[in-house]
Protein backbone atom coordinates (compact mmCIF):
# COMPACT_ATOMS: atom_id res chain seq x y z
CA UNK A 1 0.00 0.00 0.00
CA UNK A 2 1.17 3.53 -0.69
CA UNK A 3 0.46 6.44 1.63
CA UNK A 4 -2.55 8.53 0.75
CA UNK A 5 -1.91 12.05 -0.46
CA UNK A 6 -1.22 14.32 2.51
CA UNK A 7 -1.67 17.99 3.23
CA UNK A 8 0.01 20.17 5.80
CA UNK A 9 2.39 18.77 8.39
CA UNK A 10 3.05 15.07 8.11
CA UNK A 11 2.49 12.76 11.04
CA UNK A 12 3.77 9.26 11.69
CA UNK A 13 2.80 6.53 9.24
CA UNK A 14 0.05 4.18 10.39
CA UNK A 15 -1.13 1.30 8.23
CA UNK A 16 -4.47 -0.39 8.76
CA UNK A 17 -2.97 -3.72 9.79
CA UNK A 18 -0.57 -1.95 12.13
CA UNK A 19 -3.46 -0.08 13.75
CA UNK A 20 -5.32 -3.36 14.31
CA UNK A 21 -2.23 -5.04 15.79
CA UNK A 22 -1.75 -2.18 18.26
CA UNK A 23 -5.42 -2.25 19.23
CA UNK A 24 -5.43 -6.01 19.82
CA UNK A 25 -2.38 -5.64 22.04
CA UNK A 26 -3.18 -2.51 24.01
CA UNK A 27 -6.90 -1.78 23.98
CA UNK A 28 -8.17 -1.75 27.60
CA UNK A 29 -11.43 -3.47 26.61
CA UNK A 30 -9.50 -6.54 25.41
CA UNK A 31 -7.27 -6.49 28.49
CA UNK A 32 -10.35 -6.34 30.72
CA UNK A 33 -11.94 -9.25 28.83
CA UNK A 34 -8.76 -11.29 29.26
CA UNK A 35 -8.72 -10.57 32.98
CA UNK A 36 -12.37 -11.60 33.28
CA UNK A 37 -11.53 -14.86 31.50
CA UNK A 38 -8.77 -15.61 34.01
CA UNK A 39 -11.15 -14.85 36.87
CA UNK A 40 -13.78 -17.20 35.38
CA UNK A 41 -11.21 -19.97 35.00
CA UNK A 42 -10.17 -19.46 38.62
CA UNK A 43 -13.81 -19.72 39.73
CA UNK A 44 -14.08 -23.04 37.88
CA UNK A 45 -11.08 -24.39 39.77
CA UNK A 46 -12.59 -23.11 43.02
CA UNK A 47 -15.71 -25.13 42.31
CA UNK A 48 -13.68 -28.24 41.48
CA UNK A 49 -12.16 -28.06 44.96
CA UNK A 50 -15.33 -29.77 46.22
CA UNK A 51 -14.03 -32.98 44.64
CA UNK A 52 -10.95 -32.98 46.90
CA UNK A 53 -10.47 -33.46 50.65
CA UNK A 54 -10.63 -30.35 52.80
CA UNK A 55 -7.82 -30.58 55.37
CA UNK A 56 -7.34 -28.09 58.21
CA UNK A 57 -4.87 -27.85 61.10
CA UNK A 58 -5.85 -26.64 64.58
CA UNK A 59 -3.81 -25.63 67.61
CA UNK A 60 -5.36 -24.53 70.91
CA UNK A 61 -3.73 -23.59 74.22
CA UNK A 62 -5.19 -22.63 77.60
CA UNK A 63 -3.30 -21.10 80.51
CA UNK A 64 -4.50 -20.46 84.04
CA UNK A 65 -5.49 -22.01 87.36
CA UNK A 66 -8.54 -23.96 88.38
CA UNK A 67 -11.12 -23.30 91.06
CA UNK A 68 -12.88 -20.22 92.33
CA UNK A 69 -11.29 -18.61 95.39
CA UNK A 70 -11.56 -14.94 96.38
CA UNK A 71 -8.12 -15.28 97.92
CA UNK A 72 -6.51 -17.33 95.16
CA UNK A 73 -3.05 -15.88 95.92
CA UNK A 74 -1.41 -16.82 99.21
CA UNK A 75 0.51 -14.23 101.21
CA UNK A 76 3.73 -15.66 99.88
CA UNK A 77 2.44 -15.35 96.32
CA UNK A 78 1.95 -19.10 95.70
CA UNK A 79 -1.10 -20.31 93.77
CA UNK A 80 -3.81 -22.09 95.71
CA UNK A 81 -4.82 -24.34 92.74
CA UNK A 82 -2.81 -26.51 90.42
CA UNK A 83 -1.67 -25.22 87.02
CA UNK A 84 -4.26 -26.06 84.32
CA UNK A 85 -2.24 -24.78 81.32
CA UNK A 86 -2.54 -27.17 78.38
CA UNK A 87 -2.43 -27.35 74.59
CA UNK A 88 -4.08 -29.40 71.87
CA UNK A 89 -2.98 -29.72 68.25
CA UNK A 90 -4.29 -31.78 65.35
CA UNK A 91 -5.67 -32.01 61.83
CA UNK A 92 -9.17 -32.67 60.50
CA UNK A 93 -10.06 -33.88 57.02
CA UNK A 94 -13.48 -33.77 55.36
CA UNK A 95 -14.17 -35.56 52.07
CA UNK A 96 -17.46 -35.19 50.22
CA UNK A 97 -18.42 -38.65 48.98
CA UNK A 98 -21.75 -38.17 47.22
CA UNK A 99 -24.12 -35.25 46.76
CA UNK A 100 -26.51 -36.45 44.06
CA UNK A 101 -24.90 -34.39 41.29
CA UNK A 102 -24.66 -31.04 43.07
CA UNK A 103 -20.90 -30.68 42.60
CA UNK A 104 -21.04 -32.05 39.05
CA UNK A 105 -23.66 -29.50 37.96
CA UNK A 106 -21.93 -26.68 39.80
CA UNK A 107 -18.60 -27.43 38.09
CA UNK A 108 -20.36 -27.69 34.74
CA UNK A 109 -21.98 -24.29 35.31
CA UNK A 110 -18.64 -22.68 36.18
CA UNK A 111 -16.93 -24.31 33.21
CA UNK A 112 -19.63 -23.07 30.83
CA UNK A 113 -19.34 -19.58 32.34
CA UNK A 114 -15.59 -19.66 31.67
CA UNK A 115 -16.25 -20.71 28.07
CA UNK A 116 -18.69 -17.81 27.79
CA UNK A 117 -15.93 -15.46 28.95
CA UNK A 118 -13.63 -16.94 26.31
CA UNK A 119 -16.25 -16.12 23.67
CA UNK A 120 -16.50 -12.65 25.19
CA UNK A 121 -12.78 -12.17 24.54
CA UNK A 122 -13.34 -13.10 20.89
CA UNK A 123 -16.36 -10.83 20.73
CA UNK A 124 -14.44 -7.86 22.15
CA UNK A 125 -11.56 -8.48 19.75
CA UNK A 126 -13.95 -8.53 16.79
CA UNK A 127 -15.63 -5.32 17.98
CA UNK A 128 -12.28 -3.57 18.47
CA UNK A 129 -11.19 -4.62 14.96
CA UNK A 130 -14.45 -3.25 13.54
CA UNK A 131 -14.10 0.06 15.37
CA UNK A 132 -10.50 0.44 14.15
CA UNK A 133 -11.52 -0.32 10.57
CA UNK A 134 -14.41 2.12 10.66
CA UNK A 135 -12.34 4.87 12.30
CA UNK A 136 -9.48 4.31 9.84
CA UNK A 137 -11.83 4.45 6.82
CA UNK A 138 -13.52 7.53 8.24
CA UNK A 139 -10.12 9.23 8.55
CA UNK A 140 -9.38 8.32 4.92
CA UNK A 141 -12.73 9.83 3.92
CA UNK A 142 -11.97 13.03 5.83
CA UNK A 143 -8.54 13.24 4.26
CA UNK A 144 -10.05 12.82 0.80
CA UNK A 145 -12.50 15.64 1.53
CA UNK A 146 -9.55 17.83 2.57
CA UNK A 147 -7.85 17.05 -0.75
CA UNK A 148 -11.03 17.95 -2.68
CA UNK A 149 -11.38 21.19 -0.70
CA UNK A 150 -7.71 22.10 -1.29
CA UNK A 151 -8.03 21.50 -5.03
CA UNK A 152 -11.22 23.54 -5.11
CA UNK A 153 -9.50 26.45 -3.33
CA UNK A 154 -6.60 26.23 -5.76
CA UNK A 155 -8.85 26.23 -8.85
CA UNK A 156 -11.02 29.07 -7.60
CA UNK A 157 -7.89 31.02 -6.70
CA UNK A 158 -6.69 30.67 -10.28
CA UNK A 159 -10.03 31.87 -11.66
CA UNK A 160 -10.07 34.73 -9.18
CA UNK A 161 -6.64 35.87 -10.37
CA UNK A 162 -7.74 35.66 -14.00
CA UNK A 163 -10.92 37.65 -13.40
CA UNK A 164 -8.98 40.19 -11.35
CA UNK A 165 -6.59 40.68 -14.26
CA UNK A 166 -9.50 41.12 -16.68
CA UNK A 167 -11.16 43.55 -14.26
CA UNK A 168 -8.01 45.67 -14.05
CA UNK A 169 -7.99 45.75 -17.83
CA UNK A 170 -11.64 46.86 -17.67
CA UNK A 171 -12.69 43.76 -19.63
CA UNK A 172 -14.84 42.36 -16.80
CA UNK A 173 -17.08 44.00 -14.25
CA UNK A 174 -16.55 44.37 -10.52
CA UNK A 175 -19.57 42.10 -10.04
CA UNK A 176 -17.73 39.21 -11.69
CA UNK A 177 -14.75 39.72 -9.40
CA UNK A 178 -16.97 39.88 -6.28
CA UNK A 179 -18.85 36.70 -7.21
CA UNK A 180 -15.61 34.83 -7.76
CA UNK A 181 -14.25 36.13 -4.43
CA UNK A 182 -17.39 34.96 -2.62
CA UNK A 183 -17.01 31.43 -4.00
CA UNK A 184 -13.31 31.43 -3.12
CA UNK A 185 -14.16 32.41 0.47
CA UNK A 186 -16.78 29.64 0.61
CA UNK A 187 -14.18 27.12 -0.56
CA UNK A 188 -11.69 28.34 2.07
CA UNK A 189 -14.37 27.99 4.76
CA UNK A 190 -15.08 24.44 3.59
CA UNK A 191 -11.35 23.68 3.73
CA UNK A 192 -11.12 24.88 7.34
CA UNK A 193 -14.05 22.67 8.33
CA UNK A 194 -12.71 19.58 6.55
CA UNK A 195 -9.30 20.00 8.20
CA UNK A 196 -10.91 20.22 11.63
CA UNK A 197 -13.02 17.16 10.83
CA UNK A 198 -9.84 15.32 9.85
CA UNK A 199 -8.19 16.13 13.18
CA UNK A 200 -11.30 14.95 15.00
CA UNK A 201 -11.24 11.69 13.02
CA UNK A 202 -7.64 11.08 14.15
CA UNK A 203 -8.80 11.48 17.75
CA UNK A 204 -11.54 8.94 17.05
CA UNK A 205 -8.94 6.60 15.52
CA UNK A 206 -6.75 6.84 18.63
CA UNK A 207 -9.76 6.05 20.79
CA UNK A 208 -10.64 3.05 18.63
CA UNK A 209 -7.06 1.77 18.91
CA UNK A 210 -7.09 2.35 22.68
CA UNK A 211 -4.07 4.65 22.88
CA UNK A 212 -3.18 8.28 23.38
CA UNK A 213 -1.52 8.84 20.02
CA UNK A 214 -0.41 11.74 17.82
CA UNK A 215 -2.80 14.28 16.37
CA UNK A 216 -1.87 13.49 12.76
CA UNK A 217 -1.11 10.34 10.79
CA UNK A 218 0.09 9.40 7.35
CA UNK A 219 -2.42 6.78 6.22
CA UNK A 220 -2.21 4.15 3.52
CA UNK A 221 -4.63 4.05 0.59
CA UNK A 222 -7.38 1.47 0.70
CA UNK A 223 -8.71 0.62 -2.77
CA UNK A 224 -12.42 1.23 -3.20
CA UNK A 225 -13.65 -1.90 -4.96
CA UNK A 226 -17.34 -2.73 -5.19
CA UNK A 227 -17.67 -6.48 -4.81
CA UNK A 228 -20.76 -8.70 -5.07
CA UNK A 229 -22.16 -9.83 -1.72
CA UNK A 230 -23.27 -13.29 -0.72
CA UNK A 231 -27.02 -13.93 -0.37
CA UNK A 232 -28.62 -12.35 2.68
CA UNK A 233 -29.90 -15.70 3.98
CA UNK A 234 -26.37 -17.16 3.96
CA UNK A 235 -25.01 -14.14 5.85
CA UNK A 236 -27.75 -14.41 8.48
CA UNK A 237 -26.87 -18.10 8.90
CA UNK A 238 -23.22 -17.14 9.34
CA UNK A 239 -24.20 -14.69 12.09
CA UNK A 240 -25.27 -17.64 14.25
CA UNK A 241 -21.56 -18.34 14.81
CA UNK A 242 -20.89 -14.77 15.97
CA UNK A 243 -18.83 -14.85 19.21
CA UNK A 244 -21.26 -12.50 20.94
CA UNK A 245 -24.13 -14.91 20.30
CA UNK A 246 -21.99 -17.88 21.31
CA UNK A 247 -21.14 -16.08 24.57
CA UNK A 248 -24.84 -15.57 25.30
CA UNK A 249 -25.63 -19.23 24.56
CA UNK A 250 -22.83 -20.41 26.85
CA UNK A 251 -24.17 -18.19 29.62
CA UNK A 252 -27.64 -19.66 29.09
CA UNK A 253 -26.27 -23.20 29.38
CA UNK A 254 -24.32 -22.16 32.46
CA UNK A 255 -27.49 -20.79 34.06
CA UNK A 256 -29.32 -24.06 33.29
CA UNK A 257 -26.55 -26.11 34.94
CA UNK A 258 -26.58 -23.83 37.99
CA UNK A 259 -30.35 -24.26 38.27
CA UNK A 260 -29.93 -28.04 38.29
CA UNK A 261 -27.20 -27.75 40.94
CA UNK A 262 -29.41 -25.55 43.11
CA UNK A 263 -32.24 -28.09 42.97
CA UNK A 264 -29.80 -30.73 44.29
CA UNK A 265 -29.56 -28.80 47.55
CA UNK A 266 -32.77 -30.50 48.65
CA UNK A 267 -30.98 -33.88 48.60
CA UNK A 268 -28.61 -35.40 51.20
CA UNK A 269 -24.84 -34.97 51.19
CA UNK A 270 -22.68 -37.90 52.31
CA UNK A 271 -19.23 -37.08 53.68
CA UNK A 272 -16.36 -38.81 55.49
CA UNK A 273 -14.62 -37.09 58.40
CA UNK A 274 -11.29 -38.01 60.00
CA UNK A 275 -9.31 -36.26 62.72
CA UNK A 276 -6.02 -36.84 64.60
CA UNK A 277 -3.92 -34.85 67.03
CA UNK A 278 -2.10 -34.61 70.34
CA UNK A 279 -3.09 -33.38 73.83
CA UNK A 280 -0.51 -32.28 76.42
CA UNK A 281 -0.33 -30.32 79.69
CA UNK A 282 2.43 -28.05 80.93
CA UNK A 283 2.31 -29.33 84.51
CA UNK A 284 3.69 -32.88 84.40
CA UNK A 285 2.62 -33.49 88.00
CA UNK A 286 -1.03 -33.47 87.00
CA UNK A 287 -2.50 -36.94 86.93
CA UNK A 288 -4.18 -36.61 83.53
CA UNK A 289 -4.01 -38.77 80.45
CA UNK A 290 -2.22 -37.13 77.51
CA UNK A 291 -0.83 -38.13 74.13
CA UNK A 292 -2.04 -38.65 70.56
CA UNK A 293 -5.58 -39.43 69.41
CA UNK A 294 -7.50 -40.05 66.21
CA UNK A 295 -11.09 -40.55 65.07
CA UNK A 296 -12.97 -41.25 61.84
CA UNK A 297 -16.59 -41.33 60.87
CA UNK A 298 -19.26 -40.66 58.29
CA UNK A 299 -21.78 -37.86 58.02
CA UNK A 300 -25.10 -37.68 56.20
CA UNK A 301 -26.53 -34.16 56.02
CA UNK A 302 -29.95 -33.30 54.64
CA UNK A 303 -31.73 -29.96 54.96
CA UNK A 304 -35.13 -30.17 56.63
CA UNK A 305 -35.92 -26.48 57.03
CA UNK A 306 -33.65 -23.59 56.02
CA UNK A 307 -35.96 -20.63 56.40
CA UNK A 308 -36.91 -20.93 52.72
CA UNK A 309 -33.29 -20.34 51.73
CA UNK A 310 -33.10 -23.15 49.19
CA UNK A 311 -36.53 -22.37 47.78
CA UNK A 312 -35.49 -18.80 47.03
CA UNK A 313 -32.13 -19.91 45.66
CA UNK A 314 -34.01 -22.10 43.19
CA UNK A 315 -36.27 -19.19 42.27
CA UNK A 316 -33.26 -16.97 41.70
CA UNK A 317 -31.45 -19.56 39.55
CA UNK A 318 -34.63 -20.17 37.53
CA UNK A 319 -35.10 -16.45 36.88
CA UNK A 320 -31.45 -16.10 35.86
CA UNK A 321 -31.83 -19.01 33.45
CA UNK A 322 -34.87 -17.36 31.81
CA UNK A 323 -33.02 -14.04 31.61
CA UNK A 324 -30.00 -15.72 29.97
CA UNK A 325 -32.19 -17.46 27.39
CA UNK A 326 -34.00 -14.21 26.62
CA UNK A 327 -30.68 -12.38 26.30
CA UNK A 328 -29.47 -14.97 23.80
CA UNK A 329 -32.61 -14.57 21.70
CA UNK A 330 -32.29 -10.80 21.81
CA UNK A 331 -28.69 -10.90 20.58
CA UNK A 332 -29.64 -13.29 17.76
CA UNK A 333 -32.40 -10.93 16.63
CA UNK A 334 -30.07 -7.93 16.90
CA UNK A 335 -27.43 -9.63 14.75
CA UNK A 336 -30.05 -10.49 12.13
CA UNK A 337 -31.09 -6.85 12.06
CA UNK A 338 -27.47 -5.66 11.84
CA UNK A 339 -26.70 -8.06 8.99
CA UNK A 340 -29.81 -6.98 7.09
CA UNK A 341 -29.10 -3.27 7.58
CA UNK A 342 -25.44 -3.53 6.60
CA UNK A 343 -26.34 -5.72 3.62
CA UNK A 344 -28.83 -3.14 2.34
CA UNK A 345 -26.35 -0.34 3.03
CA UNK A 346 -23.78 -1.95 0.73
CA UNK A 347 -26.33 -1.96 -2.11
CA UNK A 348 -27.38 1.62 -1.33
CA UNK A 349 -23.83 2.96 -1.40
CA UNK A 350 -23.01 0.89 -4.49
CA UNK A 351 -25.79 2.70 -6.35
CA UNK A 352 -24.74 6.05 -4.89
CA UNK A 353 -21.18 5.48 -6.11
CA UNK A 354 -22.41 4.91 -9.66
CA UNK A 355 -24.63 7.99 -9.54
CA UNK A 356 -21.89 10.16 -8.02
CA UNK A 357 -19.39 9.03 -10.65
CA UNK A 358 -21.82 10.14 -13.37
CA UNK A 359 -22.39 13.42 -11.54
CA UNK A 360 -18.65 14.11 -11.30
CA UNK A 361 -18.19 13.41 -15.00
CA UNK A 362 -21.11 15.65 -15.94
CA UNK A 363 -19.99 18.43 -13.57
CA UNK A 364 -16.45 18.38 -14.99
CA UNK A 365 -17.79 18.72 -18.53
CA UNK A 366 -20.15 21.50 -17.46
CA UNK A 367 -17.34 23.41 -15.74
CA UNK A 368 -15.08 23.10 -18.75
CA UNK A 369 -17.86 24.35 -21.02
CA UNK A 370 -18.76 27.22 -18.68
CA UNK A 371 -15.15 28.39 -18.54
CA UNK A 372 -14.84 28.30 -22.32
CA UNK A 373 -18.10 30.22 -22.77
CA UNK A 374 -16.94 32.79 -20.22
CA UNK A 375 -13.59 33.15 -21.98
CA UNK A 376 -15.37 33.76 -25.29
CA UNK A 377 -17.79 36.21 -23.71
CA UNK A 378 -20.79 33.97 -24.36
CA UNK A 379 -21.56 33.19 -20.73
CA UNK A 380 -21.53 34.88 -17.33
CA UNK A 381 -19.34 34.25 -14.33
CA UNK A 382 -22.41 32.85 -12.59
CA UNK A 383 -22.30 29.83 -14.90
CA UNK A 384 -18.67 29.25 -13.91
CA UNK A 385 -19.28 29.55 -10.17
CA UNK A 386 -22.37 27.37 -10.32
CA UNK A 387 -20.43 24.72 -12.24
CA UNK A 388 -17.63 24.85 -9.66
CA UNK A 389 -20.12 24.40 -6.81
CA UNK A 390 -21.73 21.48 -8.64
CA UNK A 391 -18.36 19.79 -9.19
CA UNK A 392 -17.33 20.27 -5.57
CA UNK A 393 -20.61 18.76 -4.36
CA UNK A 394 -20.38 15.82 -6.77
CA UNK A 395 -16.79 15.03 -5.77
CA UNK A 396 -17.74 15.24 -2.08
CA UNK A 397 -20.71 12.91 -2.52
CA UNK A 398 -18.57 10.43 -4.45
CA UNK A 399 -15.90 10.32 -1.74
CA UNK A 400 -18.48 9.91 0.99
CA UNK A 401 -20.30 7.15 -0.89
CA UNK A 402 -17.08 5.26 -1.59
CA UNK A 403 -15.85 5.19 2.00
CA UNK A 404 -19.32 4.69 3.43
CA UNK A 405 -19.54 1.61 1.20
CA UNK A 406 -16.31 0.29 2.69
CA UNK A 407 -17.56 0.99 6.21
CA UNK A 408 -20.81 -0.87 5.44
CA UNK A 409 -18.75 -3.76 4.04
CA UNK A 410 -16.66 -4.24 7.20
CA UNK A 411 -19.77 -3.77 9.35
CA UNK A 412 -21.48 -6.54 7.40
CA UNK A 413 -18.48 -8.83 7.90
CA UNK A 414 -18.57 -8.15 11.64
CA UNK A 415 -22.32 -8.72 12.03
CA UNK A 416 -22.11 -11.95 10.02
CA UNK A 417 -19.34 -13.23 12.29
CA UNK A 418 -16.78 -13.26 9.48
CA UNK A 419 -14.18 -11.10 11.24
CA UNK A 420 -11.21 -13.24 12.20
CA UNK A 421 -9.94 -12.37 15.67
CA UNK A 422 -6.76 -14.42 15.82
CA UNK A 423 -4.52 -11.89 14.05
CA UNK A 424 -4.56 -8.52 12.33
CA UNK A 425 -5.15 -9.87 8.81
CA UNK A 426 -8.84 -9.17 8.98
CA UNK A 427 -9.29 -6.50 6.34
CA UNK A 428 -8.81 -7.44 2.75
CA UNK A 429 -8.78 -4.24 0.66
Amino acid sequence: MKPAGQSGALGSFLGLRQAIEIALEKHPVIQAAGANLKAAEARTEQTRSLYYPQVYANFDTISGVGGINPRFVAPAGAMLRQNLSQYTGGVIANQRLYDFGFTKNLVESSDLAARAQEQDVNSQRALVILNVQRAYLNSLKRRRLVQIAEETVRQRGIIRSQVDTLYRQQLKSKLDLDLVQVELTNAESALVKTKNDLKASFADLNRAIGITGPEDYVLEDVPIEVRPQRPLEALITDSLSHPELQRAKEFARSAEARLQATKRLYLPTISAVASAGDYEVFDTSRNQRTGGWWTAGGLVSMPLFTGYLIENQVREASAQQVAAESGSQNIEQALTQQVTTAYLDTFTFEQLIKLAQEQVKTAQEALQLARERYRLGLGSIVEVTQSEVALFGAQTRLAEAQYDYKIAEVTLAYAAGLTRTGDAANFQP
